[in-house]
């Protein structure tokens, strides 16, 4: 439910779906929204279904292998999108406090060919989700297992085994404050992240599926652009509390010389519209037609 409609229409009505490695959660299938055709082809670590039927010792590698050289390429179907963004200019900088729209529309300008972003579980995934990529850019997540905190970590990561790269992560204040003392060991290496958090007061993405006002999807506030400077005592890292587009786009021009890391202010009940229809439609699964996403507001 969460996809562009015509990709969802693309994968639905494919007469040969393969599905490589694919785990049907509901993280995975827009909380069971999914309608993928019975008859495709899933393909797994060691073994394949094909409809009803299963073929066990049939390896993922050696299969994608063999499909690989034995079909001819052609070109795709469906055109990819264009690379050739720019930021938004100073008049076209909404005026206000920082929204979501304004916030993923200053990073789609933001992001150049080959980086690595790193998303979050939550509003920083979802609103990673809805951007362009520029070619030979990697994108990490893992929305199968809802690890939250697992960004900060793999972040160290990418930026260990690719140094050469431009490493965005996005994060969101409530997985931040499960692993945020790995920013000290980065500091340490003197690497030098991106780091855009938002800063909305708790788990907005739990607040779409049950307790928009509840107590248990609040979370302790931080300073968070104050922690390179706890962590690293005289670090060079570059920090900023922004709460208005015109101060992301200033952050955003900043030099890449250290570690930036943006503390991003926005209201907790804004996000990306996938948030809602998959916060909404998991609280369906869990909590049926009563549920609290069918209440007025």
């Amino acid at each position: 439910a969460g996809s562009a409609p015509d990709i969802r229409k693309a994968v639905e009505t494919s007469d040969c779906l393969l599905a490589i490695g694919v785990r049907r959660v509901d993280t995975t299938s827009g909380s069971f929204s999914d309608a993928l055709p019975t008859e495709r082809i899933d393909v797994r670590v060691d073994a394949v279904d094909i409809g009803p039927d299963n073929y066990q010792s049939v390896y993922l590698k050696e299969l994608l292998r063999r499909v690989a050289d034995s079909v001819p390429p052609r070109a795709s179907a469906y055109p990819r999108p264009s690379t050739a963004m720019q930021a938004p200019s100073v008049a076209e900088v909404p005026p206000g406090p920082l929204t979501q729209e304004a916030y993923w529309n200053l990073i789609q300008g933001f992001i150049r060919e080959g980086d690595v972003l790193i998303a979050e579980d939550g509003t920083s995934e979802a609103g990673c989700w809805g951007l362009q990529l520029p070619p030979r850019c990697t994108f990490v997540t893992q929305a199968v297992w809802g690890s939250i905190g697992y960004t900060v970590g793999s972040v160290l990561g990418t930026l260990l085994a690719a140094p050469e790269r431009r490493h965005l992560l996005f994060v969101g204040d409530g997985s931040f404050q499960l692993t945020a003392q790995e920013v000290s060991t980065m500091l340490r290496h003197d690497l030098k992240p991106i780091i855009f958090l938002i800063n909305n007061g708790g788990y907005t993405v739990e607040r779409a599926i049950c307790g928009k006002d509840a107590r248990f999807n609040d979370i302790a506030n931080w300073a968070y652009a104050d922690l390179p400077k706890v962590l690293h005592p005289g670090t060079t890292a570059r920090t900023f509390v922004v709460k208005t587009a015109f101060e992301l786009q200033a952050a955003l021009a900043a030099p890449h010389d250290s570690m930036i890391f943006i503390e991003a202010v926005m209201d907790k009940y804004d996000a990306p519209q996938a948030v809602f229809d998959a916060g909404h439609g998991m609280a369906d699964v869990d909590y049926g037609p009563r549920g609290p996403q069918h209440r007025p507001g």
